[in-house]
């Protein structure tokens, strides 16, 4: 499924205010997710089907998933922000791998 640039906008915006730091998020990874997931109730509904289709997850559960990938990435170091840099850029990032869950 080819992820148009409306769901990409909204990711990226997410990932940036959620990850605002990689030190951040290992310090207080509850705010981090909860920054994440105050993000992404500010999608739009196309935004959070799409998302919710690219990430093959309910939608009930699309906003948690999200975000929980997107944190424990972070904390784990598989997710800095120089890959959201990449993203922004067009550049070959994992940043869509951990979206799905790979």
């Amino acid at each position: 499924m080819k992820v148009r640039f409306l769901t990409v906008s909204a990711m990226i915006v997410a990932l940036a205010g959620c990850q605002s730091s990689q030190e951040a998020v290992k310090q207080d990874p509850k705010a981090a997710f909860g920054r994440c997931m105050a993000n992404v109730a500010t999608w739009n509904i196309t935004a959070k089907h799409e998302a919710t289709a690219f990430m093959g997850v309910s939608a009930a559960s699309m906003p948690t998933v999200f975000c929980r990938r997107l944190v424990d990435a972070m904390l784990s170091g598989r997710l800095t922000l120089s890959d959201i840099n990449r993203l922004q850029t067009n550049q070959s990032t994992d940043v869509w791998r951990i979206i799905k869950g790979k």
